[in-house]
């Protein structure tokens, strides 16, 4: 799952630099490839309780590729506002809560407490 998430971020730092059309796609469908290969990963890792789980509206390789966007765009920030603007503070502050949803959603759903989306 870590190269999974370490490949998601690298497509969104490529994804940020071009601007073809078909280049675009290219990635997203790579992207869109990972999310499930992450989405597979849980399954065969963390059995799913069905009864009594309330459903979390996104799987979690959706969940793992907002995140790395999320980080992308917080070290952009830094480049082009610096490390002390308002904007980078924004961003981390948005990656931090995000990375605090995941780390929940894990110990609800390693728990029993939640279930994800099937695919």
């Amino acid at each position: 799952m870590l190269r999974s998430a370490h490949a998601l971020a690298e497509l969104h730092e490529r994804r940020a630099q071009v601007r073809d059309a078909a280049l675009i796609a290219e990635i997203d469908c790579r992207r869109g490839e990972l999310v499930d290969d992450i989405n597979d990963w849980i399954v065969a890792e963390v059995p799913m309780h069905r009864h009594g789980a309330s459903l979390h509206t996104e799987s979690l390789g959706a969940v793992v590729d907002r995140m790395a966007r999320s980080w992308v765009d917080a070290n952009q920030a830094i480049d082009l506002n610096g490390a002390r603007s308002d904007s980078t503070h924004k961003h981390w502050y948005q990656l931090a809560e995000l990375v605090d949803g995941y780390t929940d959603l894990v110990t609800d759903v390693a728990g029993g407490r939640r279930r994800l989306p099937e695919q």
